[in-house]
């Protein structure tokens, strides 16, 4: 009855929650089992998290306590899981560790059981989310054990549970990264993006890794040093837009550096392989209308910081390609046109002596106020329109960004 909402509500209602927590302490383990996987499926929603909370403050306590004792792997695995649904809640991200569920984690993450393993990564996962548990979780073991799940690319759920609670612990700022570089962490990134039997989903985790990884001052090196450029722009050509997505970023994360052995590489890799840096830009740029529009800006803001780096043979072959400023005119085209309600109305594309001659005044229609408001403040600025016209006004901002790189052409030829 708990794998649908409305029946879960009506549980709730009725007063069941009382029971089923009672029921976690069950001598008879059939009982038990469902008890817990009643009260994980209440867990799933706000609404049974939030009854949760404010009526069984010894919930926690129960599951955590139940860990240690010795249960059949189902039972363990359901009391992981509903402390993963639990932690979905910030709330209980913090009461968990703060009550000892990391001891009680790590033995399992530890097991043989791959289902034990999963549910727990799982769990870790959520756990990590708060900053507040990246050394409590550092400092309790897990970081080696959760590295060494990396390349396990028969277990493609396991690899992305470890590979997101690696990244959420690499995006809390303000604690030291060298643990992670220490851990071979790198290494094994290495093996599951090189292995043939890495899961087209596991890609778009280790992808969106490395985007934060490149944020940090004492992670982007270990991805310039060991390589990892030459499979972030062989990651470009892969069939999923969203590891594309990942791989294109990572790639303009790194050049937002500024640093000159990230352009020595992007240098070394501009044609090669598969059409290197170069061709990764041109694929982008010249995918569909109706693809991600978000890709197609990295490219274009990536171009352009290529384009003003202080590396000069990088500049003048960047300046110098003709297909590249192809793709970026044709990308300029497109305009939005806005109704007197300052909703979109209609977009249309203008031929290439009509994007010049708006390259000289910066169109009108483009720097309009509202295309602007949604360039510096994204989807918030325009509230209230449809779907659509947020699609619109996105690719209308990607045209007014690619209208200034193609300025900034100019510049750099002249």
């Amino acid at each position: 009855m708990t794998h649908r909402p409305e029946l879960r509500l009506m549980l709730i209602e009725a007063g069941s929650v009382a029971v089923l927590v009672d029921l976690v302490v069950s001598l008879d383990e059939e009982t038990q089992y469902y008890a817990i996987t009643a009260l994980s499926n209440i867990a799933v929603d706000d609404n049974g998290r939030n009854v949760l909370w404010d009526t069984q403050e010894e919930l926690v306590d129960m599951l955590i306590k139940a860990l240690h004792r010795p249960l059949k792997i189902k039972i363990q695995s359901q009391i992981v899981l509903t402390l993963r649904n639990l932690a979905c809640d910030s709330r209980y991200q913090v009461q968990i560790v703060e009550k000892g569920g990391l001891d009680a984690l790590l033995p399992l993450l530890q097991s043989s059981y791959t289902i034990l393993i999963t549910s727990t990564c799982a769990c870790l996962r959520n756990l990590s989310i708060d900053s507040r548990n990246e050394a409590p979780i550092i400092c309790s073991g897990f970081l080696p054990e959760l590295v060494d799940l990396i390349p396990q690319a028969d277990e493609p759920d396991l690899q992305c549970h470890a590979i997101s609670t690696v990244r959420n612990m690499a995006a809390n700022t303000g604690q030291d990264k060298q643990a992670f570089v220490d851990s071979g962490l790198f290494d094994r990134l290495k093996i599951a993006l090189t292995d043939s039997r890495t899961h087209p989903k596991v890609l778009c985790e280790l992808a969106a890794a490395l985007s934060v990884f490149a944020l940090n001052d004492q992670l982007w090196r270990p991805i310039i040093e060991l390589g990892f450029c030459k499979l972030l722009v062989q990651l470009t050509r892969c069939r999923d837009m969203e590891a594309e997505y990942n791989a294109c970023l990572t790639l303009s994360t790194l050049a937002s550096k500024g640093m000159a052995e990230v352009y020595d590489e992007f240098a070394r890799l501009w044609r090669a392989p598969n059409g290197g840096i170069r061709g990764c830009l041109i694929k982008v740029m010249t995918l569909p209308e109706y693809a991600n529009t978000n890709v197609r800006s990295i490219a274009v803001w990536l171009t352009r910081t290529l384009l003003g780096c202080a590396r000069t043979d990088l500049v003048e072959r960047v300046a110098c390609d003709a297909q590249l400023v192809a793709a970026i005119e044709e990308i300029a085209k497109y305009r939005v046109v806005l109704s007197s309600s300052c909703s979109v109305a209609s977009s249309t594309r203008l031929s290439s002596a009509a994007v010049a001659e708006d390259a000289k005044g910066k169109q009108a229609d483009m720097t309009d106020s509202h295309i602007m408001a949604f360039i510096a403040n994204g989807e918030h600025a325009i509230s209230g329109s449809s779907g659509a016209e947020h699609e619109a006004f996105r690719a209308g901002a990607l045209a007014y960004q690619a209208m200034t790189l193609l300025d900034d052409f100019t510049r750099v030829g002249s």
